[in-house]
């Protein structure tokens, strides 16, 4: 029989439907991996009991879809035909720019001031740093440097799609910490400023089109503005680098196409030349190297990579987003909480902190208050500011609360301090009421309407303000809730007032908040706690329940003109029978509690 077009074209088809799997067992072709980080699903294990409750099929279905034949050929087609097409990306957080330049959408947020942080949160991380520039120069001889590295968003904004602009731009986390550094006095360098003079005049490319860090050619003048930098701040004379000639290439490095790369396409995005600098290093033995610590996000790399540390420094230390330790890491997984921080700083000359925009909404990734808590005195009531920077540092985490914030129409600082105070309380309550005891059982008792309404109906009969019997009914519940944590709570508040009541002593505590770049607030919070450590002595459970009794028949008319009584009948004091009463009222409770 003849075949005919139908045949072919259905023989056809399923050849093609059994490609796939055939490509999965003998792997005919080559093709060509995906770029990214993935983490593909694995072969599940078989039991019966997976078998019938479903599981392991829908685990083998997640397989089979990730190990089939082809796949990786399929989805390069996939994304090449919505890049080509519409514009679009399945790369999460690659924003597709005016003339195909590529974004990564963080970077426009910071850029646009969508993630500010708000001011009080970064005008008290800057006061750190400048504490630590100061402290650490004066007692190690350690220069702590910021190091403003540049966004792609800022350098050009003009290529950002419209829609990403049409409500204009605020104030953003580079500009405040960049306003708050000028006003300390605070030590910096700043690439982003660099950059944008730089814009105009350079002829070749600072910022690729497909990447998102600067271009290899750019980072050979980085390397020597930071080399100079360094020089003139320590007075010293490093070993020479120079750049012997530049490469123009068709070849695109990883770094000038990193965005790019991570999209899979079926074809590369074309792209003019690009130029490449090739280094050598003076070996002077009698010129300076001193010991450096990077503690900065990815822009570091292709400074690190060029070998400037290993050739002008004593040391290659570099700690990746304050989290992995190069190059350790490259013979095992080192990280930063493993090392002895105090012991790792001290032996520095030189600490450069490098963020770019994007992470400025972390800033330090929590490296300048683990400084700060080194060289600072103890101090628990940084406890809600501690839950915001554990926020920050949790990427989806944050991108939530900003998604919130917007929404609700409320500032991002405050969203993130709700966020931050909800988990301080469910996760260290009893550090949190000994701060906000009093205020939290207040904001209790006008959250619940009935009980809100039983101290209003209180207030009126004693003749006494609503906000005055809402502090005595919270101190109430406080004590009776939490004996031991309230006493606490009330003997720092104590020292508190005392230090403020005494202008001598508010002298000398403003002195020390100002060696600390603190708050004169926070800093007789400080000396509070301290003095409330050395002084409060854990009472007796047993004689706080009385004493909780007693303030119960004191407060209640009708029951301390029956205890009044009583006292006269039996020939004691009104103390003592108020005492006795209390007593009683507690081996009830107590009887009551066991069922007898």
């Amino acid at each position: 029989m003849k075949p005919t077009v139908k045949n072919i074209t259905f023989l056809l088809l399923l050849l093609l439907m059994a490609l796939p799997a055939f490509q999965h067992y003998y792997k005919v072709f080559q093709i060509r991996g995906l770029d990214g980080d993935f983490i593909l699903n694995e072969r599940p294990a078989f039991s019966w009991d997976s078998w019938y409750d479903g599981t392991y099929q829908n685990q083998f279905d997640r397989y089979l879809e990730d190990h089939i034949g082809l796949r990786n050929f399929f989805v390069r087609i996939n994304n090449q035909v919505k890049f080509s097409l519409f514009k679009e990306t399945n790369v999460e957080g690659v924003v597709i720019g005016k003339d195909n330049m590529l974004y990564e959408f963080d970077y426009i947020r910071a850029y646009t001031g969508g993630d500010f942080i708000g001011k009080g949160t970064i005008t008290k991380k800057m006061q750190r740093v400048k504490f630590l520039q100061e402290y650490l120069k004066s007692t190690f001889d350690i220069d702590f440097v910021l190091v403003y590295e540049p966004s792609k968003a800022r350098y050009y904004p003009e290529f950002i799609p419209d829609t990403y602009l049409e409500n204009g731009t605020s104030l953003s986390n580079y500009e405040y910490l960049k306003e708050k550094s000028n006003e300390l006095g605070i030590r910096y360098l700043d690439l982003n400023t660099f950059f944008q003079h730089a814009k105009d005049t350079t002829t070749k490319p600072l910022y690729p089109k497909y990447g998102i860090h600067w271009t290899e050619y750019c980072m050979s003048f980085v390397n020597d503005t930071l080399v100079k930098y360094i020089e003139e701040m320590r007075g010293i004379d490093l070993n020479e680098f120079s750049v012997t000639s530049f490469t123009t290439s068709d070849s695109i490095s990883d770094s000038d196409y990193d965005i790019g790369k991570t999209m899979n396409l079926l074809w590369r995005l074309p792209q003019p030349k690009m130029t490449y600098p090739n280094f050598i290093y003076e070996q002077d033995s009698t010129k300076d190297k001193p010991m450096v610590l990077v503690v900065g996000d990815s822009y570091y790399w292709n400074i690190f990579n060029t070998r400037l540390p290993r050739h002008l420094f004593a040391n290659e230390a570099f700690w990746y987003f304050y989290a992995k330790v190069y190059p350790d890491s490259y013979f095992g997984n080192k990280r930063v909480e493993s090392l002895d921080l105090k012991v790792e700083i001290e032996k520095q000359d030189i600490i450069l902190l490098m963020v770019t925009e994007r992470f400025m909404y972390k800033f330090d990734w929590g490296f300048v208050d683990d400084l700060y808590r080194l060289y600072s005195p103890d101090f628990s009531g940084d406890l809600v500011y501690d839950y915001e920077n554990v926020i920050r540092l949790d990427a989806g985490w944050f991108d939530d609360i900003v998604l919130k914030a917007k929404r609700q129409g409320v500032p991002l600082e405050d969203a993130v301090r709700d966020e931050a105070t909800y988990q301080a309380i469910t996760e260290k309550k009893d550090i949190f009421l000994i701060w906000y005891g009093l205020k939290h059982y207040q904001e209790i008792i006008l959250n619940n309407q009935g009980w809100a309404d039983l101290v209003r109906n209180k207030a009126i009969e004693r003749g006494i303000s609503f906000e005055d019997m809402l502090i005595e009914d919270a101190d109430y519940a406080f004590k009776t809730d939490y004996p031991e944590i309230h006493a606490k709570h009330n003997l720092i508040k104590k020292y508190e007032d005392q230090i403020k009541n005494n202008p001598e002593w508010t002298e000398q505590v403003q002195m020390k908040a100002d060696q600390y770049y603190m708050s004169l607030e926070d800093m007789i919070c400080v000396d509070a706690e301290y003095m409330a450590n050395q002084n409060f002595v854990i009472s007796d459970p047993i004689e706080e329940k009385i004493k909780v009794y007693e303030d119960l028949i004191r407060n209640d008319p009708a029951w301390l003109e029956s205890v009044g009584k009583k006292a006269q009948e039996e020939g004691l004091t009104l103390d003592e029978m108020i005492r006795k009463d209390a007593i009683y009222m507690m081996g009830k409770e107590k009887q009551d509690s066991s069922g007898k």
